[in-house]
Formats: structure tokens, C-alpha cells, sequence
């Protein structure tokens, strides 16, 4: 598979804010066959009036940073956050069976300008903005932080195919509600595999799955399973998190994790990184529902039986609706796209039996080139206006798990689909997600898309009404 994604609530809680920068001209430069780094070859066709140029290659091995890394291969989920004014930090998974996360960062201006030179003369302009990359954490933790191994690459470590991802903002959902810090959570797509929460501040990641503590209400802990990726959503109060959580393969089964604030492994008092963002100790539910046809809606409810659950063969990624973050996009490759839309009732924990969801179905899986086919990685825009058109309901875009990797725009209701771009790799389009906010422009103007062809690379795609 692969990811999204995904969305990216890094744009939220204080970094969405406008970078003003003048544009200066620059010489146009010819672009390195060999590599995608800072603009080189193209490995995405655009239609319908978008633009792009990449990012990074695999391979690729930034120069002066300070750091001996090349770009691993096998691009999937992707997320981004302001690191300071004038760097942006990429994250980026290699599903690859010895599986890493790196970290690119990128010069705020001269991407802008980059940005603004495609828009105006067709080309970046030459101009270099890759500043550094590297593996994205230090060390890692097995047991909640109580010991650590130092790593600096996958000679010490045993992680596989880190599939999709999310990158999360302080006060995801205004103050206290959410995640309190900074993270970047992803998982291992496969049997029994292990979910993991990366502190991006601090560059520590964190095994979840096994270790989470057993709060009470649902299955205690956090559980294994084949990882395609989690979806924090607003629960609406500030005590506790709520995510979605979307496995292709394994048990196929979709679930939601309710963790409590503030709580260690033990259930005792804590401001440790995992206590304070409701990590620690936890538990999760099923969910029972099954697919409606397209256009109707089927209502649903939490359990722990698995008899009823929510259920498919390859229940690919999923995002939350910044707009309506009680809302989450969930792209199935054998059947469609889905809103998840949850209603969850908490009083002195969470209530499941007053609790409830609905699952809509807004776009049918096409069998098909030229149409929305083997939809997987996906990403759910904050509400926009581009170019004088309004989306109050923002964009979802979409990636495809196949060879042709299109890459569809559509509105939340899956209406208006719309072509915007393809690998030229042979290989699928992947970890899409918004990076607009970071650089001053409305939701919808900028994304960032992988492919995991060979070579396998990232790409910056601008849309014709970028705002």
C-alpha cells in the first residue's frame, strides 16, 4: 500500500500563517538527468492546468547538511510541519521490508520561489531549496520510554514496511484538545504489525502496539495489526483522543482508540510524552457497520466483538476533515471512498453505548484508467477559496495503488472528479498532503505527492487556481 497522508494538521494550532517573501529573479538552470533533488527529473504528468517539480529522489544525498543520507527507496506516507519561519520539516516512510522514516527539510523563501517561478515561467527557476536530510529520529523505545536504542540508521533496528502516516500539530483542535505536542504516527503493514508515535521535537519514536497501558471500557491497550494508518479525530472535550484506526490486511477490521490524558502505562499520574498526548493508556473498540451503496448512508456503533465489524480487504487510508474534524475520508481500493462521520458522547470516560457513527459511500472504485481506480493514499483539505470559488467543505484528493498512479481532486460528496496528475514510473502515487498553509497560500494551492516507482521520489504539485 502506501499513504497519506496523508493530511497534515501541522498547518493548524498557529502554523498556518502567512510567510510574506519577495520573489527575486533567478537564472535558469538545467536540471540534473540523474536525480529529482531541488527540481530535477520529472516523475509526474499533470493535467487539467496543474504544475509540478520534485522535491528529493531516492538516493538523493544532500550536500553541506552535516548528514551522510541517501534517500532510501519505496516513498509512502508523508506529512509536513513548520520546524521554525524559515524551514519546513517533510517526514516521509519507506515501505521497504527494512523500513526507516526520513526527514527532509526545505527552505521556506526559496521553495516559494520556486513555486511562484513555476507558476510564472513554467520552471523553478534553478533555484535550490532541499536544505538537509536525514533519518527522522535518534532513538526508539520498545517499553514507553523506559529504555532506549541509539539509532542512526536500519543497521540496528527490525521495523518493515512503514506504510501510511499523519502529522499532528500541538492543540490539534484548539487548546488542550488533541495531541499536545508535536507527533508523526505511523504503523507497519504487516501481520501482527506494530503502530508507532514519533515525538518530532524531541526525534524519539515510540512503540505503541503491545505496550499502550489497558484503561478501562473496550479491549485494553493498543493492539497489532497490519498498519495502513491512524486518524485523529475531536473528541469534543480535552481529557482524552480518539483515532481511527484503518488496517490492510490483518484482522480487515476498522477500529477506534479511545487513550486518557494524562495516565502512564499503569494508570498513574504522568506528564511523560506518551501520558500527556493520551498514548500511555488506553482502549478500542470495533467498528459495527457495514458499506452502504453509493450516495446512501448506513448507520453504525462500537463494540468488541468483532462479529459485525466494519470489514474489508484492503481498507487502505484514511484523514480527518480539518473543517469537521468529527469527519473522516476513508479510501477502500476494492470498493470506493467513504465518510466516516462519528458522534462520540464522553461524561466521566467515553460512553460507547451512546456513542455512534455513519458511513457514507461518495465514490465508487472504477476498475479503470482514465477513472477513479484502486483508490488508496488521501487527504482531506481544510475549507478554501480558490481563484473566487468557495469549497466550504474543503478538497479530498486521492492517490491510486497502480500502475498508471492518478491522482483525482473531488468535493467531499465525491462530486466534481477531476484528473490532476499520474506517475510516470509505472508505479502508484502515494502520501499525498496539503502543505498550502506553510507557505502562505490558500488550502488546495500546494500539495506534496510520492511515487514509489524506481526511482522513487517527491513532487510538489501546484494547482492552476493556487491563492
Amino acid at each position: 500500500m502506501n499513504s497519506s497522508t496523508h493530511s497534515n494538521w501541522s498547518r493548524l494550532a498557529g502554523y498556518a500563517r502567512k510567510i510574506s517573501f519577495a520573489f527575486f529573479a533567478a537564472q535558469i538552470l538545467v536540471a540534473s538527468s540523474a536525480s529529482a533533488i531541488d527540481g530535477g527529473t520529472l516523475r509526474i504528468s499533470t493535467y487539467n492546468g496543474w504544475q509540478a517539480f520534485e522535491v528529493i529522489t531516492q538516493g538523493d544525498n544532500p550536500s553541506g547538511d552535516g548528514f551522510d543520507h541517501s534517500m532510501p527507496g519505496i516513498f509512502d506516507g508523508a506529512g509536513a510541519f513548520l520546524l521554525n519561519p524559515s524551514t519546513i520539516r517533510i517526514q516521509v516512510n519507506h515501505e521497504t521490508g527494512d523500513a526507516s522514516i526520513s526527514e527532509v527539510d526545505v527552505g521556506v523563501a526559496n521553495l516559494q520561489t520556486a513555486i511562484y517561478n513555476m507558476i510564472n515561467a513554467g520552471n523553478t527557476g534553478g533555484v535550490s531549496f532541499v536544505v538537509a536530510a536525514r533519518q527522522a529520529y535518534d532513538r526508539w523505545s520498545s517499553n514507553g520510554g523506559s529504555s532506549w536504542t541509539n539509532t542512526s540508521s536500519t543497521s540496528n533496528t527490525s521495523f518493515s514496511r512503514f506504510c501510511s502516516s499523519q502529522a499532528y500539530a500541538p492543540n490539534t483542535f484548539g487548546e488542550n484538545r488533541g495531541f499536545v505536542d508535536q507527533l508523526y504516527i505511523t504503523g507497519e503493514e504487516i501481520s501482527s504489525g506494530r503502530l508507532f508515535a514519533l515525538d518530532s521535537s524531541n526525534r524519539d519514536l515510540y512503540q505503541l502496539s503491545g505496550v499502550t497501558g489497558s484503561a478501562s471500557g473496550g479491549i485494553g491497550g493498543m493492539s497489532y495489526d497490519a498498519w495502513e494508518n491512524a486518524a485523529l479525530i475531536d473528541t469534543g472535550e480535552t481529557q482524552h483522543v480518539a483515532i481511527v484506526l484503518s488496517p490492510d490486511g490483518g484482522s480487515r477490521d476498522m477500529k477506534l482508540y479511545i487513550g486518557v490524558k494524562g495516565l502512564d502505562i499503569s494508570g498513574n499520574v504522568s506528564n511523560s510524552f506518551l501520558a500527556r498526548n493520551g498514548l500511555a493508556y488506553g482502549s478500542w473498540y470495533y467498528l459495527n457497520a457495514s458499506y452502504p451503496s453509493l450516495g446512501n448512508t448506513n448507520s453504525g456503533f462500537f463494540d468488541t466483538s468483532a462479529s459485525g465489524a466494519l470489514t474489508s480487504s484492503k481498507l487502505e487510508d484514511i484523514d480527518t476533515s480539518p473543517g469537521s474534524p468529527t469527519e473522516v475520508v476513508l479510501a477502500d481500493q476494492d470498493s470506493g471512498v467513504f465518510n466516516l462521520n462519528f458522534s462520540l458522547v464522553f461524561s466521566t470516560g467515553f460512553d460507547a453505548a451512546l456513542s455512534s457513527f455513519t458511513v457514507t459511500k461518495i465514490a465508487n472504485e472504477s476498475g479503470s484508467s482514465g477513472s477513479l481506480d484502486n483508490p488508496d493514499n488521501i487527504d482531506w483539505t481544510a475549507p478554501t477559496t480558490l481563484n473566487g470559488v468557495n469549497y466550504p467543505g474543503g478538497i479530498i484528493f486521492v492517490n491510486e495503488d497502480n500502475s498508471s498512479g492518478e491522482i483525482w481532486q473531488m468535493n467531499p460528496d465525491g462530486s466534481n472528479k477531476l484528473r490532476i496528475g499520474q506517475t510516470n514510473v509505472g508505479s502508484e502515487s502515494t502520501g499525498i498532503f496539503d502543505i498550502s498553509e506553510l507557505l502562505g497560500y490558500a488550502p488546495g494551492s500546494i500539495l506534496v505527492s510520492n511515487n514509489q516507482g524506481s526511482p522513487s521520489s517527491m513532487s510538489v504539485l501546484i494547482n492552476p487556481d493556487a491563492t
